[in-house]
């Protein structure tokens, strides 16, 4: 009877030991580890595919937090066929130098993944997965697998602009050097060796992920990793709308958004220069001012000038703008004084050439170094409180005109900046009064600013 009791029970054994230790041996050398991260990740590590520890193409594997595990956790998972013939795994993670084993954690029942904690630093290990039968013994384990975990830090880009141009839209008609300073938060330098565990790595990214991709240049970094400047070789790239993306070694990167946005155009559809400055006009004919006022020149002047340049043309630009100008004129005789305000408004078209000369770094490429203008109009001549203050204390009625005025003009604009100009100018303007139709010069000194 006692003989028959125990032939049963090895028959039972057998058949529960049997199915599960054959057919993990079938699925457990192919463990390996899979991605599970969460939004707020930081260290990673990424599966490599051989015991070698210096693969090229190493991709996230895990993602953990070193301090708040509870948000982001670092997992491994592998495959298995048969879970109903497992009772529970068991994951041995070693150092990849010497073997020394670090972590010894067990997953609750025949669960395929396992948090990671505490959490590991940094650096290159390696793991196995061994499996329990359904009575609670080791039937077999996996091959070991190599993992790399990398420090994770989740960049951050305020801002990308042109150190030429102080603007994130080029314009490849003009000259630009291609050098841009970036700003944010966790700008690590760029991989350079094999073994880096801390790096993060830059590229233009075209929207929508049509086009090609950037390589920038790194020209400097900030020690707090939180700017650097960079360039890209004007000349390769193509027109459209980029973002420069912040790639960490853990695989977070920089959200798409306006302040990583580049825009590259062929040509600036418009232009829109504002300039004032300094003018003193001076009467050529009539008078007027002369007998009465004792002077045909009057320094006490200024002007303003806005254009815009809608038409771009291989010989010339064409647009239209508006031309101001403000005298003061006061005179102190004997027995009276005189004074009032004269002001100008004017109507504008607009011709300009371009003036391109080679560039200083690169004599291959053009800058502009100034434009030609040319501008004629119409509009109006106000004369403004012209009044007579007599020694007695008396004042007469001030006088109010307004009469139509012509202008014809020229100017030389300079550019110090690829956005900030200084400008010589002249016009000559006239007024059209039945009794007193006075012509002035009018030479001025400019400072500008091209949007």
């Amino acid at each position: 009877m006692e003989s028959r009791i125990c032939f049963f029970a090895t028959v039972l054994i057998f058949l529960l030991l049997g199915p599960s230790a054959a057919i993990f041996a079938q699925n457990a050398n192919s463990a390996t580890a899979n991605s599970a991260t969460s939004t707020s990740a930081t260290p990673t590590s990424a599966q490599e595919n051989t015991s070698t520890y210096e693969s090229e193409d190493e991709d996230p594997a895990f993602v953990g937090d070193p301090t708040t595990p509870e948000e982001s956790w670092q997992i491994l998972s592998w495959d298995e066929k048969n879970p109903a013939a497992v009772f529970k795994y068991e994951v041995v993670i070693e150092s990849a130098q010497n073997h020394e084993e670090l972590r010894r954690l067990e997953t609750k029942r025949s669960e395929t993944s396992i948090h990671v904690f505490p959490l590991l630093p940094p650096g290159k290990y390696r793991y196995k997965v061994v499996t329990y039968d359904l009575i609670g013994s080791p039937a077999a384990e996996s091959d070991w697998t190599a993992i790399t975990i990398y420090a994770a830090h989740q960049p951050e880009i305020s801002s990308v602009k042109s150190t030429l141009k102080n603007s994130s839209t080029l314009y490849l008609e003009e000259y630009n050097d291609g050098k841009f300073a970036v700003k944010g938060k966790n700008l690590y330098p760029p991989k350079e060796g094999k073994g880096d565990l801390e790096y993060t790595e830059y590229a233009l990214v075209p929207k929508k992920s049509i086009g090609r991709t950037y390589k920038p240049k790194i020209l400097s970094h900030d020690d707090k990793n939180r700017g650097m400047e960079i360039q890209f070789n004007m000349d390769t790239l193509d027109p459209g709308v980029y973002h420069f993306r912040a790639t960490d070694a853990s695989g977070l990167y920089t959200p798409d958004n306006d302040d990583n946005k580049i825009v590259v155009r062929f040509t600036k559809p418009m232009d829109l220069n504002i300039s004032a400055g300094y003018s003193c006009p001076l009467i050529l004919y009539d008078d007027t001012f002369k007998k009465y006022m004792g002077s045909n020149l009057w320094p006490l002047s200024g002007n303003a000038k806005v254009v815009f340049i809608p038409i771009k043309l291989s010989w010339g630009y064409l647009g239209a703008g508006l031309l101001g100008t403000y005298t003061r004129m006061n005179y102190k005789g004997d027995y009276f004084d005189i004074d009032g305000n004269l002001m100008t408004a004017n109507g504008l078209l607009v011709y300009q050439k371009p003036i391109k000369v080679a560039s200083k770094e690169d004599p291959n490429k053009k800058r502009l170094l100034g434009t030609l203008e040319i501008h004629a109009g119409g509009g109006a001549a106000y004369f403004c409180k012209y009044q007579y203050h007599y020694n007695n204390g008396t004042d007469l009625d001030p006088l109010y005109s307004i009469d139509a005025c012509a202008v014809v003009g020229a100017s030389f604009q300079y550019y110090l900046t690829s956005r900030i100009f200084v400008e010589a100018q002249a016009d000559f303007i006239t007024s059209f009064i039945s009794d007193m139709s006075y012509g002035m010069v009018v030479p001025s000194i400019n400072i500008g600013y091209q949007f």
